[in-house]
């Protein structure tokens, strides 16, 4: 698929162009927009701007609000609740996480739960306001109305790949764990189904229960599924992690399976724990520092590459992308152009 490199400021100013065409609140669009392209950058591209066409038909057709705000439900100060009333999942998520961090200094732990949110994106993206801040960050969130991953064991696809973020500050870069509880995510499958490919591993099961890489299995009648992380041997692990994003996202927030939802919507987990409240900040950064070096200079196999942190690669990215600017698809470039070429960062 033709790509082409288009700096970042032009790219942002674009994306944010389009989102506002549509209808999309002028802070609202801008924060979408900014949460795509950090995607990009970071090498998240299945979350990226190639949502975008997507989230265009959600704003048009209602499946995501253009404005309003999110309705407090509760509020007890070290917790909340809130309904996000399908608004965009990027800035309700950035609404959350900077009251959360606001309320952090005198709090030791500050937690929310958010039901009926529109698509958040990338859980990576958000870790870094908090850990720039030194403060630990938790992020989780699944949709009720998807299910294409089932129980270990079993073939029918009750849970989905129930993702879970983990941003952790030492005195060099965060550690940054951005994970699925199965072993491959939906979009990555659908990228596969779009570009007739197979993933390489053998990571989904026909609706029989036979492992496979074929695609095609979870468009079957029934549906196959994608496995649980750990696999044919070890899934009843991602099973077990796959649970506990549903109790934190779903049933705490009140928006789970049980309702029978089928609109997109997600419920949302964010928890942010300050260090300075317990054995302090110093000795947190001091410990998980230490940690990272142990981990980066431990023995590797003759030839081998040095171990890799979590997050590692992705801030790379980030930097090199600073620089060379955001890959764009040919088909993205084509939905940005007007806004490109009318970008005052763009260049002549």
């Amino acid at each position: 698929m033709e790509k082409a490199n288009v700096d970042v400021a032009t790219i942002l100013s674009a994306a944010t162009g389009v989102l506002k065409s549509s209808g999309l609140d002028d802070a609202m669009a801008l924060t979408v927009a900014e949460t795509l392209v950090q995607a990009d950058m970071t090498g998240h591209h299945t979350h990226g701007l190639q949502l975008l066409p997507y989230y265009l038909n959600e704003l048009e057709t209602g499946g995501m609000a253009k404005s309003g705000n999110v309705q407090v439900v509760r509020d007890d100060g070290a917790s909340f609740f809130w309904c996000a009333k399908r608004l965009p999942g990027a800035w309700v998520l950035r609404q959350a996480i900077e009251t959360m961090i606001e309320r952090s200094a005198k709090r030791p732990v500050v937690t929310a739960s958010i039901s009926e949110c529109f698509h958040i994106g990338s859980l990576q993206t958000y870790l870094s306001t908090a850990t720039d801040r030194g403060l630990v960050c938790i992020v989780s969130a699944t949709d009720p109305s998807v299910a294409s991953v089932a129980p270990f064991g079993g073939t029918e696809p009750i849970l989905t790949s129930n993702p879970v973020a983990f941003g952790i500050p030492t005195s060099y870069e965060p550690i940054l764990v951005d994970l699925c509880t199965s072993v491959t995510s939906n979009s990555a499958m659908m990228g596969h189904l779009n570009e007739g490919t197979r993933p390489k591993s053998e990571c989904l099961l026909d609706n029989e229960g036979n492992a496979t890489n074929d695609p095609q299995v979870l468009k079957t009648d029934p549906p196959g599924t994608i496995m649980p992380l750990g696999g044919e041997d070890f899934g009843y692990k991602g099973f077990g992690l796959g649970l506990v994003v549903e109790a934190l996202t779903l049933a705490l927030s009140g928006y789970g399976r049980n309702a029978g939802h089928r609109a997109y919507g997600e419920g949302v987990f964010l928890q942010i724990i300050n260090p300075d409240y317990f054995a302090g900040r110093l000795v947190f950064e001091r410990e998980m520092s230490n940690l990272v070096e142990r981990c980066k200079n431990s023995r590797v196999p003759a030839g081998g590459a040095p171990v890799r942190m979590p997050g590692q690669r992705a801030q790379e990215l980030h930097r090199e992308a600073r620089n060379s600017g955001v890959r764009v698809t040919a088909s993205i470039l084509s939905l940005l152009e007007p806004w490109i070429s009318s970008s005052p960062c763009a260049s002549h």
